[in-house]
């Protein structure tokens, strides 16, 4: 299967580096923003496996050893990157396609 990032996620993914370089480490944020583009990129071997959301479109990985979810969408033979987030914000309501 295909994996493509949204533009939001990206952005996402350059906000939360950002954060954790200006409030941790560099090493750090490059950790974390690893971790996020390898749990995608698992998503290529069983695009299912995160959950459904409110949105039947919409589905969530759940964090593993960060707190981030990452909002996701198959359509036909790819995975659609949507949206990344902390835990500690509310659900997004605004992920329509």
């Amino acid at each position: 299967m295909n994996l493509r990032w949204d533009a939001r996620a990206l952005q996402d993914l350059r906000e939360i580096r950002k954060y954790i370089a200006k409030q941790g480490s560099p090493a750090a944020a490059d950790r974390v923003r690893k971790h996020l583009r390898a749990r995608a990129n698992n998503l290529r071997g069983s695009p299912l496996m995160g959950v459904s959301s409110g949105n039947p479109s919409i589905r969530i990985l759940a964090p593993t050893r960060y707190p981030y979810r990452i909002y996701y969408s198959v359509l036909g033979d790819e995975i659609v990157i949507l949206h990344i987030r902390h835990t500690a914000r509310q659900t997004p309501d605004d992920l329509g396609l």
